[in-house]
């Protein structure tokens, strides 16, 4: 009896199975969060890439250089009408001490008619009243000025024989004054002719007397911000207030043609691309209404 083996029956080899199973996967268990827990008790080594990385993302977006300017060569690089602005303008838009504003036809005329080109240079150059030399910026050249002086002509409409350096921005007779300095003159091609015929036929098309006032004061809406209410313009765009019809819409006919009327030709041009004969006739007429 003692020597006979024991017996199990199908039921009790099945829960011995699944018992044998969950004391494995007890064990395994255990094993692994033990592993886990040594690991954590290791002390890690510092990332050097990643403090790298952070310096980066800390450095300063830029750098300040100090160092002496050249202010000579700084205005070199400068626009007539730029150096307006930085050295003239704050005595030549508002008229102080006597300054004959920008754009005031009248007064250049004068001064253009009694005193002689080359005078208004000398002023400019050496100082006249209560305007220092070379309008108190002594690094401006001789040419800077008169540059200068024949912008503020040009923004008044007064017509001059100067052409100026490098810049150009007079309105005389490059030819004349090539021949008076032993040089040939640059001969018209036709195709220059060709485009001023197109040009005078462009502003001759527009039939000024036909513009209507209330059209011209919707359409001048978009000009108010620069050019102001009444015309009377900014430190940076001219005033408006006094000009005749003809010559509003000879300006508008240039800018939509795409020619470069001045500083600003870049935003006036976009604006007057698309205007119609009509629409610039509508604004030409208002315009004149400004009272200077």
């Amino acid at each position: 009896m003692g020597n006979q083996p024991i017996k199990m029956d199908t039921g009790n080899k099945v829960l011995l199975f699944i018992a044998s199973l969950a004391l494995l996967g007890t064990v395994l268990f255990l094993v692994s969060h033990l592993a886990g827990w040594l690991a954590g008790m290791q002390v890690s080594q510092p990332d050097t890439v990643s403090d790298e990385r952070v310096a980066q993302r800390i450095a300063p977006i830029g750098q300040v250089v100090s160092g002496q300017v050249d202010s000579a060569e700084e205005a070199a690089d400068l626009s007539p009408g730029d150096l307006y602005s930085n050295v003239c303008a704050a005595c030549h838009d508002a008229g102080v001490s006597g300054a004959p504003l920008k754009d005031d036809t009248d007064e250049w005329s004068n001064r253009l008619n009694d005193k002689g080109l080359d005078t208004l240079f000398a002023n400019s150059i050496n100082g006249i009243g209560a305007m220092p030399a070379r309008g108190g910026d002594s690094s401006l050249s001789d040419e800077q000025m008169r540059d200068v002086v024949a912008y503020m002509l040009d923004e008044a409409g007064v017509d001059h024989d100067y052409e100026g350096g490098d810049n150009g921005n007079g309105n005389g007779d490059t030819a004349a004054e090539d021949a008076a300095e032993g040089e040939e003159p640059v001969a018209t091609t036709e195709t220059g002719e060709a485009a001023a015929e197109e040009e005078a036929e462009a502003v001759a098309a527009i039939a000024v007397e036909d513009g209507d006032v209330e059209r011209g004061q919707s359409g001048y809406n978009t000009c108010i911000a620069c050019h102001g209410a009444q015309g009377q313009g900014t430190p940076v765009f001219p005033k408006l207030a006094g000009r005749d019809a003809e010559y509003i819409a000879d300006k508008l006919v240039r800018y939509r043609a795409g020619e470069t009327v001045g500083d600003q030709t870049a935003l006036m041009a976009p604006n007057a691309a698309n205007l119609s004969d009509e629409d610039i006739a509508d604004l030409a007429v208002y315009v004149a209404t400004f009272e200077d």
